[in-house]
């Protein structure tokens, strides 16, 4: 994802101003400036500083000791012996190289614990950079499904207006007001779905901003779904998903940290060898006075505890028990992904199905409003058989626009499941939201063949 994110960086602020504001768009800025992706990422950045902590141990320890000493010494003894008083005004300076040559194998394992760490913890970052990419992608689909809502209750409005038009004209001629009060029961619905969903629509703008960081004045369009990213099948799909998901990748790499602390404990039970070098010089102190001392020494030092009172033992005990509770989580989280994998496929599937039948039902809608037309103007139909057609057509419209977006909810899910939502986003094609125009369904009536918009201003015209 981060080489793909330095590869869009220099044409992001170009593409959005010229194309509108694309999901791609929407991403691409969201990594960019999101306070807490940057955050995720210093905190990798940082993490990383660990292993090379560890590492600094192979290398050798040179330390400079240093003192200057002024003292006096009187000594009064009880028998013959005469007192003494002893000065002392020197110093001592000295040099030592320590090295480590062999720990019982502490030192690599605790090396492997913490690049085992820094996956786990860049795992968990990665992850926690999936759910913001995640919330950023709903933030962006539910705006522009409110889009689509937002004009669709205008050309019902539109459509109510012109209906109360004809019914006040029927009106003044029949002196029948009941027909006028149900055209303006079903304006007056309109609008109110209308007023919701442009409040809905704002709520959106300021849930996208508190991610992308900007104001999104540009237009918005709907993405495109990639079903090549998809395996063809469940079995297939759960595989893929075991396999690269990043919370499950980051407690694997717990477990192997787990593993290194027993190593680790192992290690207790071997002796340590070191080897050190140091140089000095003693002026006066060593010599009382008078003159310099200069020593130099090698030592090979082995340190090897034979006997702790068990609690090595003990460790090791606490430690296999702790790598249970690791394993245990791995399933935990292992099962819980495959859950949500089965059930956002299920949804998913099963949403592609009621779509297709969401898209018959509003056919059969937009054929009942056209003979309702025709049966009316035969006057077999009142005005009112014509407001209830209408107002069922709309309200499946409805239902169509609310089920395509929980598709896409569930299309994401999934490729956030897998770990592969940022990147399959990063990849996909750039997309000129200013040329994209809104949904259009295909209409295929009995008598005629028809398209219609979101606005509804071939199917929904009096």
């Amino acid at each position: 994802m981060k080489k793909l994110l330095l590869t869009y960086c220099i044409l992001l602020v170009l593409n959005v101003s010229s194309y509108g504001f694309s999901l791609k768009d929407s991403i691409q800025k969201t990594l960019i400036s999101n306070p807490d992706v940057i955050a995720e990422r210093k905190n990798q950045e940082a993490y990383r500083y660990y292993v090379d902590e560890k590492q600094s141990k192979y290398l050798p320890t040179l330390d400079f000791n240093a003192y200057l000493e002024k003292s006096r010494v009187k000594d009064y003894y009880d028998d013959n012996t005469p007192d003494s008083d002893n000065r002392k005004d020197g110093y001592n300076a000295a040099l030592v190289l320590r090295q480590l040559i062999y720990d019982g194998g502490l030192t690599p394992s605790e090396i492997s614990e913490m690049k085992h760490q820094d996956l786990a913890n860049k795992y968990r970052s990665l992850n926690a950079i999936e759910n913001i990419v995640l919330e950023t992608t709903k933030a962006y689909t539910t705006l522009v499904k409110y889009d689509e809502l937002i004009a669709l209750s205008d050309g019902m409005i539109k459509t109510n207006q012109n209906n109360l038009t004809i019914a006040k004209e029927k009106e003044q001629i029949s002196g029948e007001v009941l027909e006028t009060y149900q055209v303006s029961s079903k304006l007056h619905f309109a609008k109110d779905k209308f007023y919701e969903e442009q409040s809905n629509r704002q709520d959106q703008l300021n849930a996208l901003k508190k991610y992308v960081g900007v104001d999104i004045t540009q237009k918005v369009c709907r993405p495109a779904i990639d079903e090549s990213v998809l395996p063809s099948n469940m079995e297939t799909l759960l595989k893929k998903a075991i396999l690269s998901n990043y919370q499950i990748k980051e407690q694997i790499e717990k477990i192997k940290v787990q593993r290194e602390k027993i190593a680790q404990n192992k290690a207790s039970f071997l002796p340590t060898i070191s080897f050190e070098l140091r140089t000095s010089i003693d002026d006066d102190l060593e010599l009382d006075g008078n003159g310099r001392e200069d020593e130099t020494y090698a030592r090979l030092n082995f340190d090897w505890n034979l006997y702790n009172g068990g609690v090595n033992n003990i460790k090791d005990k606490q430690e296999r028990v702790f790598l249970q509770e690791q394993k245990k989580s791995l399933d935990v989280i292992t099962d819980k992904i495959v859950e949500e994998i089965k059930n956002q496929y299920l949804k998913y599937q099963n949403n592609k199905k009621r779509v297709d039948t969401l898209k018959k039902y509003i056919d059969a809608n937009a054929n009942i409003v056209e003979v309702y037309k025709n049966e009316f103007e035969a006057g077999t139909r009142t005005f009112v058989d014509i407001l209830n057609a209408q107002t069922e057509l709309y309200q499946s419209i409805q239902s169509l626009i609310q089920r395509e977006y929980a598709l896409y909810d569930n299309y994401y899910e999934l490729l956030y499941n897998l770990s592969i939502l940022g990147d399959t986003i990063l990849k996909s094609k750039n997309q000129n939201c200013k040329n994209i125009k809104a949904k259009v369904y295909e209409i295929s009536p009995d008598r005629k063949k028809e398209e219609f918009s979101d606005e509804l201003k071939e199917l929904l015209e009096s």
